[in-house]
């Protein structure tokens, strides 16, 4: 008789792993990822858009986690938070949204938002929007708290994008200003603690005396540090957050933001454009995070197949929550692995080898059929803007895929490998300057097949939509309705028993 081998597919995301051309500032290459380019050669591979309107955002606009993710979990294009947002803005539903009716009956409304082009956690733009918005609804004193990025956008941009911000904000008359400015560093920590989080609270609540801002002060601080560190000043005319005052938090993402909207709420009246998770109250949040009830889990789902989740703090959130369609939990086992205490530069390893082990472990349990993990050094890592400790952490992950590759071998796992957006691979602009923040280059797809499988590509490019019917595929099972196409087709080879 002949028994048809029962499919283990493992999905490995290599956070911040994209496609470049081989150069000084590219951590991602055959020299440091052998095991992935030595599969990308021997088994074929796609080179998938994972930014502008292939996740969902718009137009030359550099993908990130978040949307990442969920373009994986759902196997289609969802229109970000921040286009939405846009969209509501242009056609009016944002002004006319009946949050803005309680708004205008305070006469002052504080708008803290980060000061960002990159629009990965917030965007500048939604800053002056909520201004202009909440001073057509007749709100009198519209203050402006902006928190600097240099993470997500460029590093050094600051006195630029602030430019940009005042620009917009003077043109709305003499009832907006600016009130504190500051880094980023206290106001997007999501580690759990309130160490960081509450001297950003501190500052907005005005409990010190706050040093005056100006683009001079600005402007030393920089010479030597990035401006996500920025200390708290209190620009010309400014103030700060009173107790009962109503405050609008303009970040479209929640992780990054929950511990300060939480902080601030302790005394103000926060409101928030999306759900905050458990930091703002649902009446309000203009427009609530609705969860998305189809994509690839749900379709394995059916088929009693439960993908166990597998990542370390900073992007558990994303193997879940995102790739779930903005629900913590199908059901699924998930293992959460705590980060170290010191930052990702310090330690480029940051938890790999426990996340390593987590996967290895998986594919041994004979009752488990799914993984989907992500490594999130090269992304974490990245962020510091350092070739040679991005290159550092490139070797730790080497050492992870290699295991991994070894384990799925031995076990009869179907290996699927690739990125949720790029940033290791562009570490220096075109001038040699560090670069930290993501690249907008496609990422990698490749399969390592089970030997009971063997592959025929139907496509070499697509975008990350592609590779959840893909899975489905590995699986043998048919691609779900309105999923994008697979990329590849899969053969299933019987195997003989006694």
């Amino acid at each position: 008789m002949h028994q048809d081998p029962v499919s283990k597919v493992a999905l490995v995301v290599l956070d911040g792993a994209a496609l470049a051309p081989e150069g000084p500032g590219n951590a991602v290459t055959p020299r440091t990822l052998p095991t992935l380019f030595q599969a990308m050669q021997e088994h074929g591979h796609a080179a998938l858009q994972a930014s502008g309107p292939a996740v969902g955002l718009e137009e030359g606009q550099i993908g990130n986690s978040e949307v990442g993710h969920l373009t994986l979990g759902l196997g289609r294009v969802q229109p970000s938070a921040l286009s939405r947002i846009n969209t509501a803005y242009r056609d009016g539903s944002w002004r006319a949204h009946a949050l803005w009716d309680k708004l205008a009956d305070a006469p002052r409304l504080h708008v803290v938002g980060m000061l960002s082009d990159a629009g990965v956690h917030a965007h500048l733009r939604t800053i002056w929007q909520a201004a202009e918005l909440a001073v057509q609804r007749g709100i009198p004193d519209v203050v402006v708290h902006p928190i600097l990025d240099g993470v997500d956008s460029q590093a050094g941009t600051a006195k630029e994008l602030l430019e940009v911000l005042r620009e917009k904000l003077s043109a709305l008359g003499a009832g907006v200003r600016l009130g504190v400015v500051m880094g980023r560093k206290w106001f997007a920590d999501r580690s759990g603690g309130f160490e960081l989080t509450d001297v950003f609270a501190a500052a907005l609540q005005g409990e010190a005396a706050l040093p005056a801002f100006s683009d001079a002060v600005l402007e030393e601080h920089m010479a030597e540090k990035n401006e996500s560190t920025f200390p708290a000043h209190l620009a010309e005319g400014g103030t700060t957050i009173a107790a009962g005052d109503n405050v609008i938090v303009s970040s479209h993402r929640a992780d990054r933001a929950r511990q300060s909207a939480l902080a601030l709420g302790r005394q103000a009246n926060v409101h928030a454009l999306v759900t905050l998770d458990d930091a703002v109250p649902a009446e309000r949040v203009f427009y609530p995070t609705q969860a998305i009830e189809d994509g690839l889990a749900t379709a394995l789902g059916q088929h009693d197949i439960a993908p166990v989740r597998i990542a370390e703090d900073c992007k558990f959130p994303h193997v879940t929550f995102f790739f779930n369609g903005f629900r913590k939990s199908l059901g699924e086992r998930q293992i959460r692995l705590p980060g170290l205490s010191e930052t990702p530069e310090e330690r480029p390893e940051m938890a790999l080898s426990a996340v390593t082990d987590a996967i290895v472990e998986t594919m041994l349990d004979r009752d488990a059929r799914g993984i989907v993990a992500n490594l999130a050094n090269l992304d974490q890592v990245g962020h510091c803007g350092r070739v040679e400790v991005v290159r550092e952490a490139a070797g730790h992950v080497e050492n992870a895929l290699a295991r991994i590759v070894a384990a799925a071998r031995r076990q009869g796992w179907t290996l699927v490998l690739t990125a949720d957006h790029g940033n290791a691979d562009r570490m220096l602009d075109d001038e040699g300057r560090p670069v930290g923040s993501h690249s907008g280059n496609p990422v990698p797809f490749t399969v390592i097949p089970a030997e009971h499988q063997s592959l025929e590509w139907t496509s070499r490019e697509g975008g990350l939509s592609n590779v959840a019917a893909t899975i489905l595929a590995l699986f043998g099972l048919p691609r779900a309705e309105g999923m994008d196409a697979p990329l590849l087709r899969v053969h299933r080879h019987e195997r003989a028993t006694a």
